[in-house]
């Protein structure tokens, strides 16, 4: 019975530290704590504050990056130059999704679609003017 227990207070203890490991990631979807932070008035525009907030969006486009220049459909030094967009539009979005300015947000969002089509031009071989 006490290794029962044990193990039962073990395995409690464990999902509580990853629940708490995945809210420090800043993984907000759905419902619960944080959630209602990225919410504002942009009903229409939650799924996308979301994503954006979240680091999905980032996180998508980098391993699309990583993918094309693994198939070698990218040059590394292109790819590079990509990365750097990447980076940069996350630091704002952090700084921005702190700050709660939503349209802001949106715009990060709209840099990110420009990005992945970037991504698209050099993997299929046309010009880019980003």
């Amino acid at each position: 019975m006490s290794r029962t227990l044990t193990l039962v207070a073990a395995g409690t203890l464990l999902a509580m530290g990853t629940a708490a490991q995945a809210q420090s990631w800043g993984v907000y979807i759905g419902q619960g704590p944080g959630y209602d932070r990225y919410r504002g008035g942009w009903r229409d525009d939650d799924r996308m504050i979301r994503s954006v907030c979240s680091g999905q969006r980032a996180d998508k486009l980098e391993r699309r990056l990583m993918h094309e220049l693994d198939e070698g459909e990218i040059a590394p030094r292109q790819a590079r130059r990509i990365h750097d967009a990447i980076d940069r539009l996350e630091d704002r979005q952090r700084h921005e999704c702190d700050e709660g300015d939503w349209r802001s947000v949106r715009d990060i969002a709209y840099r990110y679609d420009q990005v992945g089509q970037w991504i698209e031009n050099e993997a299929h071989g046309r010009n880019s003017e980003w």
